[in-house]
């Protein structure tokens, strides 16, 4: 039996190009009137940026889910801050 490693450089490829492939008309990010924060994302724990391939990486998850925010966090980190109940 062969197992197929996980590949995050291609995942964020493969990411990337299908929210390239489905943007439709072009439109700059900050004439957008629904979610999808373009402000460089950040850790809610800490409030620092992220860095590198990170920042296009969370981007366009947030563009994809129409996250309204720029911070990002773990389970825990969102759950100190009062996010779960």
């Amino acid at each position: 039996m062969t197992t197929t490693k996980f590949d995050i450089h291609q995942e964020i490829t493969n990411r990337i190009v299908d929210a390239i492939e489905s943007a439709g008309d072009f439109k700059l990010p900050w004439t957008r009137s629904h979610g999808g924060s373009v402000a460089r994302p950040a850790n809610i724990a800490s409030g620092n940026p992220y860095n590198g391939v990170n920042i296009l990486s969370l981007w366009v998850s947030a563009l994809a889910h129409d996250y309204p925010s720029n911070l990002w966090g773990t389970y825990r980190q969102w759950q100190a801050r009062g996010a779960h109940r």
